[in-house]
């Protein structure tokens, strides 16, 4: 099945489900992400596009000002339900939400739909927030929407802020000049679901053309958990390039994050209704990640939105 879909976001998300809907044979037509834009705008863009499939893949991460947050992460989504709903194309609505929504849970628990959505950090309560609105609003104006709680996502084109993303602009330049990288990285033994944007990008499509979403809220990540060290050295690996790795310690003796020292995705649900699974491991992904950022004329890419951290 292909055909239209409107995507609304320019970030690494954005990007990697456009390319993807791409890819498959969809033309596809991309709104950017500012979240001050008026509902009528948006509304007329998706009357006049007629797409099949909205994906809403904005959000706000890397910048974690309260009224940023709110403005990107609850309002936009709101704004984004609403123009659906007055467009009244018949578009289905695919929201991108957070695996910190929910509650932290302790190892080795796998995250299902059903576990505890009481987020700890500024950054998990907007994502619920925005991902409640959705469904409240899609339900009384009669959109059919599906939310996607993604987790790790990590790719090509990742924000620089972000650790792998620093990590590779550091080992492109070491690259460039052949030097040492060095790296550095805070000490924290917390461990994480990282999932390829590729994979992320296909559980879109998947939601997007899937005859039953019923009950309309699925985790999407790879199962896997690892730390972020673990994550570093391996991509330093798959680059080739000399690299010395400092642990620092946290800023404040036994810091931890808000959300939790242990995540791990539970994808039955997504599986059994989407027929979607990650299918790509570490080792492809990292690479795919190296590839793109040495190929790239300077190192670094713009700071971006992302749905996930």
């Amino acid at each position: 099945m292909t055909g239209r879909a409107l995507v609304v976001g320019t970030g690494l998300l954005g990007r990697h489900v456009r390319d993807r809907l791409t890819s498959a044979g969809w033309d596809v037509v991309v709104a950017g992400r500012r979240s001050d834009v008026a509902t009528p705008s948006l509304t007329e863009a998706i009357r006049v596009a007629r797409p099949s499939v909205v994906v809403n893949a904005a959000g706000e991460i890397w910048r974690p000002e309260p009224d940023r947050l709110a403005a990107a992460n609850v309002e936009l989504a709101g704004l984004v339900v609403r123009a659906v709903a007055e467009a009244g194309v018949g578009a289905r609505l695919v929201h991108l939400g957070s695996s910190l929504e929910y509650a932290p849970q302790p190892p080795p628990t796998a995250l299902t739909e059903d576990s505890p959505a009481a987020p700890r950090s500024a950054y998990g309560r907007s994502k619920l927030a925005g991902t409640e609105l959705v469904r409240r609003l899609a339900a009384r104006h009669g959109v059919e929407a599906v939310v996607l709680r993604l987790f790790n996502v990590i790719g090509a084109g990742m924000s620089p802020v972000s650790v792998l993303g620093r990590t590779v602009n550091r080992l492109v330049a070491a690259h460039r000049t052949g030097t040492t990288a060095h790296l550095e990285l805070t000490d924290l033994a917390q461990y994480r679901d990282y999932v390829d944007a590729r994979d992320a990008a296909d559980a879109v499509l998947s939601a997007g053309t899937a005859r039953q979403i019923a009950p309309g809220l699925f985790n999407i990540g790879s199962g896997v958990t690892r730390t972020a060290e673990e994550l570093v050295r391996a991509l330093a690996e798959v680059s080739g390039v000399p690299y010395r790795l400092e642990l620092r310690p946290p800023a404040t003796a036994g810091a931890r994050s808000a959300d939790g020292d242990w995540q791990r995705a539970d994808t039955r649900r997504a599986y059994t209704v989407l027929g979607w699974s990650a299918r790509r491991k570490l080792p492809e992904t990292l690479l795919g990640i190296w590839q793109a950022a040495e190929s790239h004329p300077f190192p670094g890419h713009p700071a971006q939105e992302a749905s996930t951290p």
